[in-house]
């Protein structure tokens, strides 16, 4: 088979690159196949295929085109950029430092080489390490939004607060995160004390309903200083949460484009910027979100009567997406056998279509889980705030309904790894967004299962509420 001139090759990578640009990583493959075969190790006809595999989503075929791009080129300062990117996506942490550190070392003046070492220390129970390479990225390209919004992340995982606050803002400069359609232009609030009678600010929602949640609890901060100055605060969350929000806040919804434009805009997660600088700053209280009262009430007495006086527990054993370590955040529910089989009705939290899951664990088990999906998965996130403050105890990994059951006041025990985002992170056995009713549990990096984890959890749940009397749940 005849080579190709080194010219023929540029163009090939130069088109089929054009393709993945365009959303036609597929053809992007299609053009490289036959060069490939012709030169099956120049290291750029190999990278560009990494990259048309990675753009399918076939992140198996981009690692292995990735590892024969450096193979052929040790050098390869992009190729080893995306291969450190893939290997960090599918959690091979050690290997992927390994190979970004060449890569910087290689080609220091590469931000994206940067930007992908210092992710791999987020979420990584390392934040003190990443924040030390983070500011060295930084002097080396300084102002790089992605940077600092790691930076950020690392900062808040450390209880670095004011800091991390400020670097956060920056969230909105990258890809990571979008303002709501419609909003450009508006001022943005950086300090209340700005607000003049008369002046309206919309706080925006942004990112999951768990982050709107944990937010929310700093919203009545910024109501109380507004109405000090005699200005007023509109609400634009997230549809799901509309309701619940205006009214436990008393605030009115922004009525949209065709309304009258507000003076200010902040972002709900701007907020802490505001009015957590330091620990001292987290208040000490139950609950912030204002749910129904009877439909709780009902809720409650609807559980009782199945539970036959034994405690309401509710239960999320999987939580985040492979882009935000649910490896770290799942935990099958077969390995919940200690604590499912305390004396008490559990009910599924789950987001996602449980009944598989469920169904497995009766059969398998003779465990019942109650799975009322209606509430758990409705368009209005207000039914699932009630099931949870219906509730004596929720045990959760990290995920949403960890935060809804701080923002109505309900007990909840959080059962993580070490490695986890700056929500749940502490320094302490609590959680500082809801210091007196949540509980962390956190599996340690020596752990190679969550049995002990769990164990302890049952201990804990069988002191709290112990075997019913007298038809009485304990207490």
């Amino acid at each position: 088979m005849p080579d190709m001139h080194p010219a023929d090759v540029v163009s090939v990578c130069r088109a089929a690159t054009a393709l993945v640009a365009a959303g036609d990583a597929a053809g992007g493959a299609r053009l490289l196949a036959g060069p490939l075969a012709r030169r099956p190790h120049d290291p750029n006809l190999l990278y560009v295929a990494g990259n048309c595999a990675l753009a399918e989503g076939d992140e198996s075929a981009a690692l292995a085109f990735y590892e024969r791009s450096v193979a052929a080129a040790p050098t390869f300062v992009a190729a080893l950029a995306n291969l450190g990117f893939v290997l960090r996506k599918r959690h091979r942490i050690p290997e992927a430092r390994a190979v970004l550190q060449r890569a910087v070392a290689h080609g220091p003046e590469t931000v994206l080489a940067w930007t992908n070492l210092v992710s791999t220390y987020v979420n990584e129970a390392d934040a003190a390490a990443g924040e030390a390479l983070a500011r060295e990225a930084l002097r080396r390209h300084p102002g790089d939004p992605i940077l600092r919004w790691n930076l950020a992340l690392l900062l808040l995982e450390q209880g670095k607060w004011r800091e991390g606050w400020r670097e956060y803002a920056v969230r909105f400069e990258t890809p990571v995160v979008a303002r709501p359609a419609g909003l450009a232009g508006l001022r943005h609030l950086d300090d209340p004390e700005r607000l003049r009678p008369g002046d309206t600010v919309l706080c925006h929602g942004e990112q999951g309903l768990g982050d709107e949640i944990l937010f929310a609890g700093v919203l009545d901060e910024l109501v109380a200083v507004a109405a000090a100055r005699g200005a007023e605060v509109l609400l634009a969350p997230n549809p799901r949460l509309a309701a619940l929000f205006t009214r436990s806040f008393g605030l009115r919804a922004w009525e949209g484009a065709g309304a009258p434009a507000p003076d200010w805009l902040v972002a709900i997660g701007d907020l802490p910027r505001f009015f957590r600088n330091t620990d001292a700053d987290f208040p000490r209280r139950r609950g912030y979100l204002a749910v129904d009262p009877a439909a709780v009430t009902r809720l409650r007495a609807a559980l009782r009567g199945r539970a036959q006086g034994r405690p309401l527990v509710g239960i999320a054993w999987q939580g985040g997406s492979p882009y935000t370590h649910a490896i770290h955040r799942t935990i099958p529910l077969v390995e919940w056998l200690p604590i499912l089989r305390q004396d008490a009705l559990f009910v599924s939290l789950a987001y996602h279509d449980a009944s598989a899951d469920v169904a497995a664990l009766a059969a398998r088990h003779g465990i019942s889980i109650l799975d009322v999906p209606d509430l758990t998965r409705a368009a209005d996130y207000e039914r699932t705030c009630e099931l949870v403050a219906a509730l004596d105890l929720v045990i959760t990994v990290p995920t949403s309904v960890l935060h809804v059951a701080g923002a109505v006041g309900t007990r909840c025990f959080v059962v993580m790894d070490a490695r986890a985002a700056w929500r749940e992170c502490s320094r302490d056995d609590g959680v500082p967004w809801y210091p007196l009713s949540h509980r962390r549990f956190v599996r340690t990096d020596r752990a190679a299962d969550w049995s002990d984890t769990l164990a302890t959890v049952a201990e804990s749940l069988a002191r709290l509420n112990p075997p019913p009397r007298n038809g009485q749940p304990g207490r």
